[in-house]
């Protein structure tokens, strides 16, 4: 046999092999259905706010954005720590990763370089915040102009990729 005839033959037993591999591979797959496609088309967030309403808490459903950040809707008029916990539980139920420690850091001293920035420019008796938190909504002149342009305007230079939740 020469070298052009063994070249030729194994290039017809690779097609053959390849023109065989879906129907072995279709006596491998399982009957069952596969994933329900309207639960990738609902979205993270819709999946979330269900499986904590299935355990008893009435939420809104957040955006995805909002299960993969970890800012979670708290349910109201309910223990706040259960609420956390099955919280955490739905998004590992759901695979979403929490965020790590390192990004917790940042996000603290962004928040304090921020809280800093807003007392610097007129608003002295701006509350102390939690660590990686920052929270306007218990703040009395969050809602003046004035106050709302200084808040965005520390933002942007400490925290700029921070996204801000509209409490309306």
């Amino acid at each position: 046999m020469n070298e052009t005839t063994t070249r030729i033959r194994t290039a017809l037993t690779a097609v053959a092999l390849l023109a065989a591999l879906p129907i072995a591979l279709s006596a491998c797959t399982s009957s069952a259905p596969g994933p329900d496609p309207t639960s990738a088309a609902r979205g993270v967030g819709a999946e979330w706010g269900n499986c904590m309403r299935d355990a008893g808490f009435a939420v809104q459903d957040p955006t995805d954005e909002e299960v993969t950040g970890g800012l979670l809707p708290s349910a109201e008029g309910v223990d706040r720590e259960a609420s956390e916990r099955q919280a955490e539980e739905c998004r590992r139920r759901l695979g979403v990763r929490g965020i790590d420690d390192a990004q917790k850091q940042t996000w603290a001293r962004q928040y304090d370089q921020v809280t800093s920035c807003v007392r610097e420019h007129g608003y002295a008796d701006f509350p102390e915040q939690q660590p990686g938190v920052i929270d306007t909504s218990g703040y009395a002149r969050a809602t003046e102009p004035q106050f709302e342009e200084t808040f965005k305007d520390c933002l942007a230079e400490y925290a700029p990729d921070t996204k801000v939740q509209d409490p309306r």
